[in-house]
């Protein structure tokens, strides 16, 4: 059992309100409240080392917002890189029912120097740790002096380069761009991002594994798909495994996909697999099937919880394989959004 690095590029301090009903336009009342640190990358790892695997996650944390870390979770496994500017807040109003309203903050730039060292830090714990894979999670800030969005490549290839696998998960056009790339060995799209990958709706499950392996084409690895209420589906160059977990209660869908690639990653960490990537500059196949049930059971977990925080797997539900039908129809037909 090896380590995983997750990099956080946009933290967050999430706040949830829980209320009976939110109404636009009026005064809304909670009554609960919830106050974190948070973040997709941070997320993964707290998770995993929940499960006992080794991780860091790494954090860039404006110099004002770090008293924060006294009261986050496992702060044992965090990497802190101070940087310039405020940490952002994201607002979720989880109401009793189980809708969902977020209310994200964009990113705070970085300046050239802050990002490099949030790189040369990064790539200090996948060579400290032997890590097995590198995660990047979660919104992709801009830089100050171009307004471009950060760039990936040189701490994609420096990490592989060390024998890591890397993992991305993120949205929108930097999902696009590093997805076509071949820098990357995983992606967690679901089916709309998926279908805005490459071009077109999807109405079927083979459809489906048809726009995975036009990625896998590229370079790509692994395409790990959630597909909603058909559960996900992980796809490589000769494999598509399909699997689904029934939630016991829906209270709160974000975070959901943060603990699916963190079951998913739990399954696929080794030691074999480090060493064969150092020694032989190869890393062995993945074996996806029992990685993507304690995705889809962590996932279906997480979703039942009020918080992104996972405290115990004892209550997870059981995840099924399904058998692959490539003429399925999707209960929720995937459309290009951007």
């Amino acid at each position: 059992m090896n380590a995983v690095v997750t990099l956080t590029p946009a933290p967050v301090l999430d706040r949830t309100y829980l209320a009976e009903d939110l109404t636009v336009g009026k005064v809304n009342r909670a009554y609960e409240v919830h106050e974190y640190m948070s973040g997709k990358g941070l997320n993964v790892a707290r998770t995993l080392h929940l499960a006992k695997h080794p991780v860091s996650a790494v954090l860039p944390i404006g110099m004002q917002d770090q008293y924060l870390l006294f009261s986050t979770p496992f702060p044992q496994i965090l990497r802190i890189m101070p940087v310039q500017g405020r940490v952002r807040v994201n607002t979720t109003v989880v109401e009793r029912g189980g809708r969902t309203t977020n209310i994200n903050q964009q990113a705070i730039p970085f300046t050239t120097e802050d990002w490099r060292n949030v790189v040369e830090t990064t790539l200090e714990q996948v060579s400290d740790m032997n890590a097995d894979w590198l995660v990047v999670s979660g919104m992709h800030p801009k830089m100050i002096d171009t307004g471009l969005p950060i760039d990936l490549s040189e701490l994609f290839a420096r990490a592989r380069d060390l024998g890591a696998r890397v993992g991305l998960d993120t949205s929108g056009p930097e999902l696009k761009h590093w997805g076509r790339s071949g820098e990357v060995n995983l992606i967690k799209p679901n089916a709309d991002e998926l279908a805005s990958l490459v071009g077109h709706e999807l109405h079927t499950l083979g459809e489906v594994i048809d726009a995975g392996r036009e990625l896998i084409e590229t370079g790509l690895e692994i395409a790990l798909v959630s597909l909603g209420p058909d559960g996900a589906i992980a796809i490589t160059a000769d494999e598509a495994v399909w699997a689904s977990a029934i939630a016991p209660e829906v209270i709160n869908t974000t975070g959901a996909g943060d603990a699916f690639l963190a079951g998913f990653l739990s399954q696929v960490v080794s030691p074999e697999a480090s060493a064969a990537g150092r020694e032989n500059g190869t890393l062995p196949k993945l074996s996806p099937e029992a990685a993507l049930t304690t995705g889809c059971s962590w996932g279906a977990l997480a979703v039942s919880l009020p918080t992104t925080l996972i405290s115990s797997f004892g209550d997870a539900p059981k995840a099924q394989l399904r058998e692959v039908d490539p003429n399925y129809t999707l209960l929720e037909k995937a459309t290009v959004r951007y």
